[in-house]
């Protein structure tokens, strides 16, 4: 924004005010000789004379108002800017007016010179305001205008111009607009810097600072938390603050009752976590507050000030009563990482959240390990899908009785970067708690459907979600993959786990009736590994049942197999009037295989039959000679 005249000038610092207490000695001394070793011609003892009086006087002045301070540095320092420009321009004017001689006027007309170095660097120490630089610019610029009159005046009386003098006049010009030139050169980059420099410092306070609050936030918070845990730094403990609830005060009392809620905490835990203490505002309704110098105990008992008392202003402004959850991390402890005690206080305070809240707890190592892998997961988890870290593999469903395949389980594979391969038993519950399982699961089903365009004879078979299943757009999602790849529906079929498919809930059997009328199939995934309710399977439309693997293992075991051969005969019988088929999990030896086969299962998957393999290898697979399977791999190195 453009400074206006009637804006105010910044102040000088100290040291110009200490400078000009200098520089106007000098100047005046410098004046003074002038004169002392002047010519005295008629020009010195008639003009130049009184010019350097007049001078000298305006010189003294400014040194006194600059030593006894009789109004602002800025304004001394713009009269002594004023005083050389005009004593510069009046001296040029009178020479131009009364000077015939080119000896004298080649002096003065040098000695003018020295003034302008006065002139340009005034101008860059007081931060002048718009009107008065351009004041000073059209005194500059007068320079020029009475050189020309200087050069055209002895042509006016009918005289020669003299060389001494055009060059004398070329060096005072020369000199004035390469001075002008390099000032404002240097003035507008310092103005640009200065105001790239503003926006930088008010960027940063805006990316560090939260503006409900005031308070440092999540930037400043790991700055200072990087410089806490520097080595040879002291203990300290951190506390995350989460408010119990805050979202029901938004959807009952509105925004701004929370916005007050979250103010007048900020201020309660600010007063009461001490004069030492510092509180950040993370996001939304959570704080950390950063207690330097206090040992487990002090910690602790703080925690508990905070915990009983933070919350009692804030309820009363709101006429809500709010509680707080607390989760405790101490440095050096619990660990010496910044990042690692931010989520250590994180897991403490999801512990107390899932213990039933409006507790403070410390972390404890052996307790939170597995609550921090899982929240590890679902932050990388989320990235996953665009760092194109998720794959599918394909394992062969086989019918037993001529050994061909005849489906493809389409199987998700998760590579990190540094987590390496993780199991999907260990990230498919992230998945579907963080509701990651959504755009996960939709991603799965158009990739199995278009892979499967390559297998013509081939059923694909993509494992659901219980949250996927009873999402309002889910049978919209599968249509769409199925248009979008150009697969049959009746090539398609969908893998429910048991306690998903056999739960009683109405929403349940609408969403599977209406994609069995779009032509998918629908199989019940790990059958006998839950609780069934076998009436209400006679009311689904199932076209297939896959035996839990447990339950393959059991028919090899002499302990367990006889109540094994009777729960699969069973289930085969219910299958076969259902019109469903059944697919034998789990085969990875040969007695596997001959146990299934003599109890009739037209299907068989497991890793006795084929490992799951990329696209590619099942298309070449599915070129060779159909023939028994070719050895019996070791199970236990593979990830289920």
């Amino acid at each position: 924004m453009r400074r206006t005249d009637l804006s105010p000038v910044a102040p000088l610092p100290e040291a110009w005010r200490q400078s000009m207490l200098l520089v106007l000695p000098a100047l005046v001394l410098f004046t003074g000789l002038l004169q002392v070793f002047s010519r005295h011609d008629a020009w010195d003892r008639t003009y130049d004379l009184p010019l350097n009086l007049i001078l000298l006087a305006l010189l003294t002045g400014i040194w006194l108002g600059t030593a006894r301070r009789w109004t602002s540095q800025t304004t001394l320092a713009l009269a002594l800017l004023l005083s050389c420009a005009a004593f510069l321009t009046v001296k040029l004017a009178l020479l131009a007016w009364v000077v015939h001689d080119p000896a004298v006027l080649v002096c003065e007309l040098l000695e003018t010179m020295v003034w302008l170095p006065t002139l340009f660097l005034w101008r860059l120490v007081a931060d002048t305001p718009r009107s008065m630089i351009h004041t000073l610019n059209a005194l500059l610029g007068s320079v020029v205008c009475l050189s020309m009159v200087i050069l055209a005046a002895p042509l006016l009386r009918g005289e020669t111009l003299q060389p001494d003098v055009i060059r004398a006049l070329l060096h005072l010009n020369l000199s004035a607009a390469v001075t002008l030139h390099l000032t404002s050169l240097f003035m507008r980059r310092h103005e640009d810097l200065g105001q790239r420099r503003g926006e930088q410092n008010a960027l940063r306070t805006l990316t560090g600072t939260d503006l409900l609050t005031g308070l440092p936030g999540r930037t400043r918070l790991q700055e200072d938390l990087r410089l806490m845990t520097q080595p040879g730094a002291g203990p300290f403990a951190l506390l995350h603050v989460d408010v119990d609830g805050f979202k029901i005060v938004n959807a009952t009392l509105g925004h701004p009752a929370g916005d007050t809620l979250l103010r007048v905490l900020s201020r309660e835990l600010e007063r009461l976590s001490g004069p030492q203490a510092q509180v950040y505002r993370l996001s939304g309704d959570e704080f950390v507050v950063l207690l330097p110098g206090v040992t487990p105990e002090q910690a602790d008992w703080i925690g508990q000030v905070l915990l009983h008392e933070a919350a009692i202003e804030p309820s009363a402004q709101v006429g809500v009563e709010t509680t707080l959850s607390i989760g405790l991390t101490l440095y050096p402890h619990d660990s010496s990482d910044p990042d690692e005690l931010l989520r250590h206080a994180d897991s403490a305070l999801f512990a107390v959240k899932r213990a039933g809240r409006r507790r403070l707890r410390r972390y404890h190592p052996e307790q939170d390990a597995l609550t921090e892998r899982a929240q590890l997961l679902a932050r990388e988890l989320g990235g996953a899908l665009s760092r194109q870290e998720l794959t599918l593999v394909f394992q062969p469903v086989y019918r037993l009785s001529d050994h061909r395949i005849v489906k493809a389980e389409a199987l998700l594979r998760w590579t990190h970067p540094s987590l390496g391969r993780v199991s999907p038993a260990e990230f498919i519950p992230v998945a579907e708690r963080s509701g990651l399982i959504t755009p996960i699961g939709t991603w799965v089903l158009n990739e199995a459907c278009r892979a499967a365009l390559a297998w013509p004879d081939l059923t694909i078979s993509v494992n659901v979600s219980a949250v996927q299943l009873l999402q309002f757009e889910f049978r919209a999602t599968v249509q769409a993959a199925l248009t979008r790849s150009g697969l049959p529906p009746v090539r398609l079929e969908l893998e429910l786990t048991e306690t998903a498919v056999l739960y009683e809930d109405t929403r349940t059997a609408r969403a599977l009736h209406e994609l069995r009328e779009m032509g998918v199939k629908i199989s019940i995934d790990d059958f006998g590994s839950g609780y069934s309710n076998l009436m209400r399977l006679r009311t689904l439309p199932i076209t297939g049942v896959k035996l839990d693997r447990s339950i393959t293992a059991d028919l090899t075991d002499p302990a367990a197999a006889q109540f094994a051969q009777a729960l699969t005969l069973a289930v085969a019988g219910i299958a076969r009037n259902l019109g469903a088929d059944v697919t034998a999990e789990g085969i990875e030896t040969p007695a596997h295989l001959q146990a299934v086969r003599q109890l009739r299962c037209q299907l068989g998957q497991g890793y006795g039959l084929a490992l799951p393999m990329p696209a590619a290898d099942l298309t070449e697979r599915l070129t060779r000679p159909i023939t028994s399977p070719e050895g019996w791999p070791d199970p236990a190195r593979l990830i289920h």
